[in-house]
């Protein structure tokens, strides 16, 4: 349980201790390192998530109400579960063996399930290569300008965190899968009114969401 364990910690509380039990710390060392290490995780994973909330919330929130009638018209995410089920994925990121690594995803395309990151849409359409679907959770406006001035035609599918700029959903329209990254507000209201998204993983990367989308959709 202690990936989902920063949930009982106030990331904001700096006068948290922890106690070593001497007892315990001597009769048991390596499973009690192992559950400091576990806590200090935990602890490490609510200070990232509340200063993430205190940079990003604001623009969570009015990009998401912003994205209303696009959550309305487009489908959710929950119904990419089991699309590909036992077909392999490729997850592509932007980095720098993405260049020594193009030309195996091209190779691949035509057996394989490519899920791209947004940062890794461009230099992958630049090789020749169109992903199936590229994945989005950043709501700023820079992180944006991956998906924009598409070409014409494209056919790559979206998936998205209902919170990214508004600007991006056009070039996707009628393909599109929206999803959320947290309970945060204005979920709780947007559940009540049946516009209610799965909540896709993210950990502070889009690539671990990619990920999480790849097994969702059954892929081997």
């Amino acid at each position: 349980g202690s990936v989902e364990g920063w949930r009982f910690f106030d990331g904001e509380d700096e006068s948290r201790v922890t106690i070593a039990h001497p007892v315990l710390s001597r009769e048991i060392p390596k499973a009690f390192a192992a559950a400091a290490r576990a806590v200090q995780g935990m602890v490490f994973g609510e200070r990232a998530n509340a200063g993430a909330r205190k940079k990003f919330a604001g623009r969570y929130l009015l990009n998401t109400l912003t994205n209303l009638a696009v959550l309305h018209r487009e489908r959710s995410a929950v119904e990419l579960a089991g699309a590909f089920d036992e077909v392999p994925a490729l997850l592509v990121a932007a980095g720098p063996s993405l260049d020594r690594n193009v030309a195996v995803v091209s190779a691949a395309q035509e057996h394989a399930v490519i899920v791209a990151v947004d940062t890794a849409l461009r230099p992958l359409l630049h090789a020749g290569v169109r992903p199936d679907l590229v994945v989005s959770v950043d709501a700023q406006p820079a992180n944006a300008r991956h998906l924009l001035g598409l070409p014409d035609g494209l056919g790559t599918f979206l998936a998205a965190a209902s919170s990214i700029d508004p600007a991006v959903f056009p070039a996707f329209q009628d393909r599109t899968f929206a999803f959320r990254v947290n309970d945060h507000a204005p979920w709780p209201w947007l559940g009540s009114i049946g516009l209610g998204r799965p909540i896709v993983r993210a950990w502070g990367s889009v690539l671990t969401s990619a990920l999480d989308l790849a097994l969702t959709m059954g892929c081997n």
